[in-house]
């Protein structure tokens, strides 16, 4: 696995009524974001924030949402209960393989208030986690408030050249707990 040097950076926003695939309840969705299908080549993750509307805080609310490696095609396929797994609604997303990362929650927002230091208090990004073709947000887009169904995001990323054996190794690696209970009812 070698660096290439180059840097990709990803920047744009994610609505509730575009996303690919979204819990019956209306609660949380997952969009894809980055397809990348060239074989050899992986990325990882090195940053990730919310991306501040300071003009109009009141159109989109920076809320928290989650990494994943899953693509386009692997959303539109999901099941309500492999949703309600990936979002972290029915299992711990921390022990799921494609979870990249999450960034967390800004501080309440209190629209009224002079005390809204808009900055994020939780962040992880996993330190092994590579993705060799596609990147998805997940996010909760509360039907009841309008503002939180558009998510915007700032994301970098390294690239990397890896060998078939490698890439086929980041695969299974990313896949490898889809099996293992994955669903829990």
């Amino acid at each position: 696995m070698n660096r290439t040097g180059r840097n990709v950076y990803l920047s744009g926003t994610v609505r509730a009524d575009q996303a690919e695939f979204t819990l019956t309840d209306g609660s949380a969705c997952l969009q894809n974001i980055l397809v990348d299908e060239r074989r050899g080549y992986a990325y990882k993750v090195t940053f990730a924030s919310s991306y501040p509307n300071v003009v109009n805080p009141n159109r989109i609310f920076n809320g928290g949402f989650g990494l994943y490696s899953y693509s386009r095609r692997e959303l539109l396929r999901m099941s309500q209960a492999q949703g309600n797994a990936a979002l972290g609604v029915t299992r711990s997303v921390a022990a799921l393989n494609r979870n990249i990362g999450i960034v967390g929650i800004p501080q309440k927002r209190t629209i009224t208030t002079v005390d809204n230091p808009n900055y994020q208090n939780q962040y992880v990004i996993k330190g092994d986690a590579m993705v060799t073709q596609s990147i998805s947000i997940g996010w909760f887009a509360d039907a009841e408030d309008v503002s939180s169904a558009v998510v915007s995001y700032y994301i970098e990323l390294e690239e990397y050249e890896v060998s078939s054996d490698e890439e086929i190794l980041l695969i299974l690696n990313a896949r490898s707990q889809d099996a293992a209970g994955l669903i829990e009812d």
